[in-house]
């Protein structure tokens, strides 16, 4: 790979810039008590596309799924923990000189909000074509979600460890099991709660309820499936657990301004 990176893990290249360097990774699974420690080298955004696993930086343990990005900066060290055996498939933007400098954090390493209209940039970057409109559609995604890590935490702030934690747990288990019919009734007994305490401890930790979480989480997912889906977006419906293709179709409009439809032409 030129310009000088030395990416943390194999790397299909989309951008690369001697400050910006993006690409596709993919891990097969199959390890589910996989753990290993990483180490910055550089600004990092890691966004899923599939699957989801744990990062841990020093006390903090954080899940993270297609609805999340992972911030890191360099030097940070942190573990990384498979949470299931699914295989995961996710996108890389390294940055460094002055675009690291404009765009990047220097709160502690944490997890980041992945809006739709960042979705969406994301979605758009991986189909780009022309290298200048990828390169451009990169930068912006860079700096939407730069722009969103600066807005307020969303819900209360005197939230106590343990229900954190149980947030955590709860995250888990809709991240390794989305595309299941879930109750709340399930969530709590693999959470070992009762259903009213998850929904109330869910919604005060993160300002959402767990359905609009479950909600997000297959949508992301179904939005990187559409490369692969032109003429059977009722199966990625069901895949990814809505109960039908119109289910499927209002939340994704809801979602993204747009019918599934409207994205679904296979990448070349």
């Amino acid at each position: 790979m030129n310009q000088d990176w030395e990416p943390p893990c194999p790397l299909r290249p989309l951008v690369t810039t001697p400050e910006l360097l993006v690409g596709e990774w993919a891990c097969a699974g199959g390890h589910a008590a996989a753990r290993w420690r990483e180490q910055a080298r550089y600004h990092e955004l890691d966004l899923l596309q599939t699957g989801s696993h744990l990062r841990t930086h020093g006390r903090q343990r954080s899940v993270v799924d297609p609805t999340t990005a992972a911030v890191n900066t360099p030097g940070n060290e942190y573990w990384m923990e498979a949470a299931s055996q699914r295989p995961q498939r996710g996108t890389l933007l390294l940055l460094r000189g002055a675009l690291a400098e404009e765009c990047a954090s220097r709160e502690a390493p944490r997890t980041r909000h992945v809006s739709a209209s960042a979705a969406r940039l994301h979605f758009q970057l991986l189909r780009a074509l022309d290298p200048l409109a990828r390169e451009e559609t990169a930068l912006a995604l860079v700096h939407h979600l730069h722009a969103e890590g600066r807005a307020p935490p969303r819900g209360p702030r005197a939230i106590s460890p343990a229900w954190r934690q149980l947030t955590e747990e709860l995250q888990h288990v809709m991240a390794t099991s989305f595309t299941e019919r879930l109750t709340v009734s399930a969530l709590a007994a693999a959470t070992r709660t009762s259903p009213f305490h998850a929904s109330r401890v869910f919604r005060a930790v993160t300002g959402e309820t767990m359905h609009a979480h479950l909600n997000r989480l297959r949508l992301r997912a179904a939005l990187f499936e559409l490369e692969h889906a032109s003429g059977r977006l009722t199966d990625v419906a069901l895949e990814m657990g809505f109960s039908s293709h119109s289910h499927f179709t209002h939340a994704f409009r809801r979602e993204f301004g747009c019918p599934p439809s409207a994205l679904a032409t296979p990448r070349p």
